[in-house]
């Protein structure tokens, strides 16, 4: 009868060390984690969004300039134009002609080329810190033609 009290009161302190052990566990357990308060930051983050590409973890920057079939001329005005971009990033157009680049306004760059050959036109997008090249073309630039307005036909008396 006395191995019997042995191994009950036996019994009974690992029973008393366990139940304190989960009790000390229960009132030294902390908040919510960093880790969980970063999710709900995320979630909170792209429940506000209502943008899908402005929530995505990674934006693709996408940018075209659009082609045309009219070539510039030396000394003229000429507009380049930006389809396919994206919200966010600021689009640059670099002539090829050695000055600054030129930023789109409203998807449009007003440009003059000042002399007849052939321009390495290059179109770059820039978004929080990183630049990307998008496209580059060969622009073919031709001699300005001199228009002549007929006045009318010349009678002599």
């Amino acid at each position: 009868m006395k191995g019997l009290n042995r191994e009950t009161i036996l019994l009974i302190v690992v029973a008393v060390f366990g139940l304190a052990g989960l009790a000390v566990l229960q009132f030294a357990q902390k908040g919510p984690s960093e880790s969980d308060d970063k999710a709900l930051v995320q979630t909170e983050n792209q429940q506000v969004s209502t943008d899908a590409q402005t929530a995505a973890p990674f934006q693709k920057i996408t940018g075209k300039l659009v082609d045309t079939d009219k070539l510039p001329e030396a000394g003229q005005p000429f507009k380049f134009f930006l389809i396919e971009s994206t919200t966010g990033p600021v689009y640059e157009l670099d002539l090829g002609d050695g000055k600054p680049r030129r930023p789109f306004v409203h998807g449009v760059v007003d440009c003059s080329f000042p002399e007849q050959k052939t321009f390495s036109v290059t179109l770059y997008a820039r978004y929080e810190g990183q630049e990307v090249m998008l496209q580059r073309i060969d622009k073919l630039v031709l001699a300005h033609k001199k228009k002549i307005n007929p006045i009318g036909n010349v009678v002599d008396y």
